[in-house]
């Protein structure tokens, strides 16, 4: 079963009638966020909005994961740690679905810990893993991304395209979604896709902000299209991208980025970037919670469930 966006609302009403509610129970349950790495901001915003759904219902939600940069082993780890605190139910966003997989995973399995996914789903293979998927519709997110490219430059060019890791499938499928609309890979299509692409940073953000400097200085690059915040979470962001106004101004260099932390829509609001691309963090993180709370309840949830996005545009700051 497959929720859009449009109808997510209207999904939500029905089950406040017709769904199982959060169950009634005499004792507090636990449930677990596993993040990426808690050091990502936007887990916190899951982990928060999670928290105060089940503060209302009188359970408990802790968040867990690997500290720094983003490394499937520290998740799995921290997976296995949690399942020693015996959850009622976890909620992960996916690193390394092969790994899981085979690793801390059987005992998740084992254990019959109830299993949703959130902002990153398991690869195909491995999704009879998890009950249920809540969050962005990764491809379409891409697909936008494109669109906005294709408005942004309609004669074509030389795209280059920035991601946090090479292993991540949400950001996979934003770079699949990408793609298809650019058509790139084939010929005569008016877009070249940058041979360093998609360039990497591992969530690091002095990282990142380097690697956008290149681009920024490569002539033959027309359009930057970074599938999440990192560059933009840098601190030396403004400074760089002030460096280049002139060629933002002109159309000369076009910057796309996935993402509307405050801090990065301040710096759309001061011109830096031409497109934000908000996702829902804290739906995801309410919907996360409820979700947990109606398996443990021995109810039934979708198998995948759309949050939304904002497009944030230049011309409209």
């Amino acid at each position: 079963m497959r929720t859009s966006s449009a109808g997510l609302l209207l999904c939500l009403l029905l089950a406040a009638f017709l769904s199982p509610a959060v169950p009634a129970r005499a004792e507090r349950q636990l449930y677990v966020i596993v993040a990426k790495s808690v050091s990502d901001a936007n887990y916190h915003r899951v982990y928060d909005a999670a928290r105060e759904e089940a503060r209302r219902n009188g359970d408990r939600v802790i968040l867990t994961g690997g500290e720094g940069k983003a490394h499937f082993r520290l998740q799995d780890r921290a997976v296995r740690e949690a399942l020693r605190r015996k959850p009622d139910g976890l909620a992960i966003s996916v690193l390394r679905s092969r790994y899981l997989a085979e690793n801390s995973f059987r005992d998740v399995a084992r254990d019959r810990v109830p299993v949703v996914t959130f902002d990153s789903d398991f690869t195909e293979k491995y999704r009879g893993l998890r009950t249920g998927y809540i969050g962005t519709d990764n491809v379409e997110l891409g697909r936008v991304l494109g669109r906005e490219t294709i408005r942004l430059r309609p004669s074509g060019g030389t795209v280059a395209v920035m991601t946090g890791g090479l292993d991540d499938t949400n950001l996979n499928d934003r770079i699949q979604g990408l793609g298809e609309v650019l058509d790139l890979g084939r010929e005569a299509c008016g877009w070249r896709l940058d041979p360093r692409s998609p360039l990497p940073c591992r969530d690091s953000y002095p990282q990142a902000l380097e690697q956008l400097q290149a681009l920024l200085e490569d002539p033959a690059v027309d359009v930057i299209v970074s599938v999440g915040w990192w560059a933009q979470m840098s601190d030396g962001y403004e400074q760089l991208i002030r460096r280049h106004m002139r060629q933002l101004d002109d159309g000369t260099k076009i910057v796309i980025f996935a993402g509307a932390h405050p801090t990065q829509l301040a710096l759309f609001r001061k011109g830096l970037s031409h497109v934000n691309i908000g996702l829902d963090f804290e739906e995801m993180g309410r919907l996360c919670y409820r979700y947990l709370a109606v398996l443990a309840g021995g109810g039934t949830v979708p198998a995948e469930t759309w949050t939304g996005f904002k497009v944030y545009r230049r011309k409209d700051r």
